[in-house]
């Protein structure tokens, strides 16, 4: 699937080289310009004028640096990218992206004014986002490189954050309902946070479940939410958070991963993400056995649809998952770096995307979300005639690129994009439905056969480490993990893409270590807190009581535990 830019690279470079080098000319002309003009002049003139000639010159190259758009902006205004490139039929088109503040629509500095004046500070912006959603003209972003939940208002033009509560330590997903009420899930804290139409903090669902959600999705009063620590979907009330029932077969953390295609059906090695269709059936992606399990929605097992493989309609490391109206799947795979689009029959209609950093490729996809009522927002983005039936949001984890948003729908005939777009799309008949654009996908060539014994024998062991180092991440043994994954990575022999995946796998462990380690150093200081208070000494273990409560670390059930003891400390030492 990954094709060479070798040609790119080179028309880049000698695009980007001669613009240069027109700039630097026109502005060394202008200052030699000066320079004789000043010679001449302060003989003659007076210094006001000398100053005047300073100025007009000043302006003269103002002129020439702010009049050179970057390469960027010119093939965002003049390359629309489509899928599938014309002159097949497009169905999406890929309209805008956001990283941060500055692609809000706020006026930018020009290239003088950075020349003369520096570059203005940095501004906040997307780090590493995973969760995604949009509702009333805003867009959350769950940002977990920086453990906060962005909100970026498209109408106003104006970047925030839905909350700074402390509480959160690590929003992976988020879900908006209908009356604007945002679910995050949080598996550091161990609990999906509800918030209100006002943003407000008004519950934290799965406390009793001691669940580790990874993903939410509300249907009416039921909260489904994707648990890490068991490989199941919980089922909750999404007023009391009781729970009401368990979907798919409890994991055996000590089976091996190295045959997933003997993973019982049902069953989930890590399990992802979820989404639901229209007549409820829950869909769920494992990002280690490469495929989506289907349940109705009564928790039983319909089927699974893809494998692992790198056929281009197989999976190697699916993440997020969406349904549309009309029953279609749409998958991102953050390995090969791509979404994919299924029917019921688990065939592939269409993907898109592609490795890369241009407009509307993707780097590490994480999330997809499916839209139909913020569309009016982004049609001034779509080519002329286009009729934009939905909005398609991927967030990527790394690249310029962190939300991508397309429009899927009918587009006029006679689009042209680059090239090199003609090669990431199935080869399909223009017909009007998506459904009727099948075609067979081009076998992936065979890899060239390795001659060497050695190396064979090389790959064999880094294989094992691999799947060994999977199984010990499924069962919890993180050290154990990090360590086989680290040596995996420096072998080079693992094809590329698999690196990210592996670095992505590397991160996560990072952060649950971090978490545990936080949490054993939050639990030391509760303890030696406790023997100050046996000892009567008040002072040192209201301190340290203090720094547990503030920590964000404990339950809510301890929280309040800590404020009595908090209490009757402050009341005992009042009365001295």
């Amino acid at each position: 699937m990954r094709l060479t830019i070798s040609h790119e690279i080179g028309s880049f470079v000698v695009y980007s080289i001669s613009r240069a080098v027109k700039t630097i000319c026109i502005f060394l002309i202008l200052c030699a310009a000066v320079e004789i003009a000043e010679i001449i002049l302060v003989k003659m003139y007076k210094s006001v004028l000398l100053k005047s000639l300073r100025l007009v010159s000043l302006f003269l190259i103002a002129g020439i640096f702010s009049g050179c758009p970057s390469v960027r902006d010119e093939q965002q205004i003049l390359e629309p990218v489509f899928f599938p490139n014309p002159p097949e039929r497009p169905r999406l088109q890929f309209l805008k992206s956001y990283s941060g503040p500055d692609d809000l629509g706020a006026v930018k500095a020009s290239a003088f004014e950075k020349f003369v004046l520096g570059e203005p500070e940095t501004k906040e912006g997307i780090s590493k986002p995973y969760g995604v959603a949009i509702s009333r003209g805003k867009l959350y972003v769950c940002d977990v490189g920086k453990r906060m939940v962005e909100m970026l208002d498209l109408e106003n033009g104006t970047f925030g954050y839905l909350t700074k509560d402390q509480r959160l330590l690590n929003p992976v997903n988020i879900y908006i309902d209908d009356d604007d009420i945002k679910y995050v899930a949080d598996p550091t804290v161990g609990v999906v946070f509800v918030f209100d139409q006002n943003n407000n903090l008004s519950d934290m669902l799965g406390k009793e479940s001691k669940i580790s959600p990874i993903d939410v999705v509300v249907r009416g009063q039921r909260c489904y939410v994707t648990d890490f620590g068991s490989n199941r979907v919980f089922v909750l009330d999404r007023t009391t958070g009781r729970e009401i029932a368990r979907i798919g077969i409890e994991s055996k953390t000590d089976r091996k991963i190295d045959s997933v295609g003997e993973l019982p059906a049902g069953e989930f090695s890590l399990i992802s993400d979820l989404a639901l269709d229209q007549q409820n059936n829950v869909y769920v992606t494992d990002k280690a056995a490469g495929r989506i399990t289907l349940f109705d929605q009564s928790g039983k097992f319909i089927k699974t649809i893809g494998r692992m493989g790198d056929n281009i309609d197989e999976f190697v490391r699916p993440k997020g998952i969406a349904v549309d109206r009309e029953n279609r799947i749409w998958i991102v795979d953050a390995s090969t770096e791509v979404a994919k689009i299924y029917n019921q029959q688990a065939q592939l209609l269409l993907f898109f995307g592609l490795s890369g950093n241009k407009p509307g490729m993707m780097n590490l996809p994480a999330k997809i979300v499916l839209d139909y009522d913020n569309v009016e927002l982004f049609r001034k983005y779509a080519v002329p005639g286009a009729d934009i039936e939905f909005l398609v949001l991927v967030s990527n984890q790394y690249g310029p690129n962190k939300i991508s948003v397309y429009g899927f729908g009918s587009f006029p005939a006679g689009q042209e994009t680059s090239d090199r777009q003609s090669q990431f799309v199935v080869r399909n008949a223009p017909e009007n439905k998506l459904e009727q654009q099948m075609s067979k996908p081009a076998a992936v060539p065979k890899a060239e056969p390795r001659t060497k014994a050695p190396q064979l024998e090389q790959q064999k062991k880094i294989v094992e480490l691999y799947y060994s180092s999977m199984t010990f991440y499924r069962s919890g043994r993180l050290s154990k993990a990090r360590e086989g994954l680290v040596k995996v990575l420096k072998s080079g022999l693992i094809p590329p893409a698999m690196t990210k995946t592996i670095q992505d796998d590397l991160d996560e462990i990072g952060n649950l270590l971090e978490d545990g380690k936080k949490k054993r150093e939050v639990a030391e200081v509760y303890y030696n807190s406790m023997v100050f208070y046996n000892a009567g000494q008040l002072e040192k273990a209201r301190e340290g009581l203090v720094k547990v409560l503030k920590s964000g670390l404990i339950p809510p059930a301890m929280a309040t535990t800590v404020e009595q003891y908090l209490a009757a400390i402050d009341n005992s030492l009042n009365k001295r």
